[in-house]
């Protein structure tokens, strides 16, 4: 019965659309959208799509699964009024690119299993035959199996790279976009970026990661011996130096520790945000920050890291209660080891920090994040601005907080200003001169957030 149906109402959408072209005819159509499943019947789709790029559709969306591989006419990649092109698939979509002319061409889209009959050549080809292409979005195709991966278009200004292959290295990944301004990219460290070419850079957001393999070999390396190096990000990472905004994964984070070698210098940087995880440590920040010369904004997603020193007694590290003690005191584990000389020197202002108080596990609690903004306050002497939104599901953590940001007052610059917002009540504390015998805290309870 439900196989019956499933039949019937394939069959009535196709006469539906059928229907529904005919009554218009041969008239001028902007936009068409397609989402359909393939059965036997792709050429009753394929008529669909000649009709409509015949009537000189602008904008076109195709989102088509098939039991079987589905190829797309390519009449799509030889058309003059194009202006934005969609396509997506949960199944295998063959696209094969003989020739291309698409001179209106200003957006690209690929979306899921979208895979080329001539493979990385057949996809550089593709962005690279638009004259006038301007955004590019590539989302969980299977970059990283490539024979080529490269972007070479000197009008775009906009490309986001989202790969879903996790296991392997790219061979060879290169970008050619000179006017670009903005770059979202997830992906894989690359074997080699043989070139890099992004002079417009403004801004970047990065998710570059090791494979599972690699992550696990580097986190259990024992004895400092470091594991051999696959890839090398910092030839990806001078080629972004030009810009301003940069955001940077937990991976990223990671990968850099393991797969740079030098951390070129970002002399435009003003605002950096960095995401963090517990199961991450925070080696390589040190050596970004030091080459970050004009950089104001530090903007944490989380206070999370991995402890670089570990200083708790293996006897508690299953226990939900553990806590750990160095001469009679909590010892509450730093991102790094020591203090680094960038943070003395940092001519960093302002420093937000996203959810706040937020604990993943018996690792993870309030005061270990207090600790690490307090080492903020301590060793950078320009801060003039610090934020904290608190995330908690606790209203008493609220009256712990207020007596934690005495501390932090008494360890932060006169001119440094310490907020703390959450959904229900804001603190805010400025510290005057030395001569002051106090701080003044404010309490807001209708200040909107």
């Amino acid at each position: 019965m439900a196989k019956r149906r499933r039949q019937w109402i394939h069959k009535s959408f196709k006469v539906f659309v059928n229907r529904l072209m005919a009554l218009q005819g041969n008239a001028p159509l902007n936009r068409f959208f397609l989402k359909c499943k393939v059965r036997c019947d792709s050429a009753c789709v394929d008529g669909w799509i000649f009709n409509v790029l015949d009537r000189g559709v602008r904008d076109l969306d195709l989102h088509i699964s098939s039991e079987s591989e589905y190829h797309l006419p390519s009449k799509v990649f030889m058309n003059k009024t194009l202006v934005r092109l969609k396509l997506g698939s949960k199944d295998e979509f063959i696209i094969d690119v003989q020739e291309i002319f698409l001179p209106k061409l200003k957006t690209l889209y690929l979306h899921g299993f979208v895979c080329f009959e001539e493979s990385g050549i057949a996809c550089a080809k593709l962005i690279s035959g638009c004259p006038v292409l301007e955004e590019l979005v590539m989302i969980n195709l299977m970059w990283g199996l490539l024979d080529v991966c490269s972007v070479s278009n000197p009008t775009l200004k906009r490309v986001t790279i989202c790969c879903e292959t996790i296991d392997y290295n790219p061979q060879s990944v290169s970008f050619d976009t000179p006017n670009l301004v903005y770059l979202e990219f997830t992906d894989v460290v690359a074997i080699k970026y043989p070139k890099v070419n992004l002079d417009s850079l403004v801004e970047a957001r990065l998710g570059l990661r090791l494979t599972p393999y690699q992550i696990t070999r580097a986190r259990n390396s024992v004895d400092g011996v470091e594991e051999e190096m696959v890839g090398n990000a910092s030839e990806f990472l001078m080629g972004i130096s030009n810009v301003k905004i940069l955001y940077l994964s937990s991976h990223t984070l990671e990968g850099l520790n393991f797969c740079c070698k030098e951390v070129p210098l970002f002399k435009n940087l003003t605002h950096l945000t960095i995401e963090t995880d517990e199961d991450v440590g925070w080696e390589s920040l040190p050596n970004l920050l030091e080459n970050c010369p004009n950089l104001e904004t530090i903007i944490f997603k989380g206070l999370h890291y991995r402890d670089t020193n570990q200083c708790w007694d293996e006897r508690y590290r299953f226990k939900d209660t553990m806590k750990c003690f160095e001469d009679a005191d909590r010892c509450v584990c730093k991102p790094w080891e020591g203090t680094p000389i960038c943070l003395s020197s940092s001519p960093v202002k302002n420093i937000e920090v996203l959810k706040f108080g937020e604990v993943y596990s018996y690792k993870d609690d309030m005061d270990r994040q207090t600790e690490v903004i307090k080492y903020f306050l301590e060793t950078m002497p320009n801060l003039e601005q610090v934020i904290l939104y608190f995330y908690t599901p606790f209203d008493d953590d609220l009256s712990i907080l207020s007596t934690e940001l005495q501390m932090l007052e008494k360890v932060a610059s006169p001119k440094c200003k310490i907020q703390v917002i959450s959904d229900n009540i804001s603190f805010s504390s400025t510290v005057h001169s030395s001569s002051s015998t106090s701080g003044l805290v404010f309490f807001n309870n209708t200040f909107p957030v």
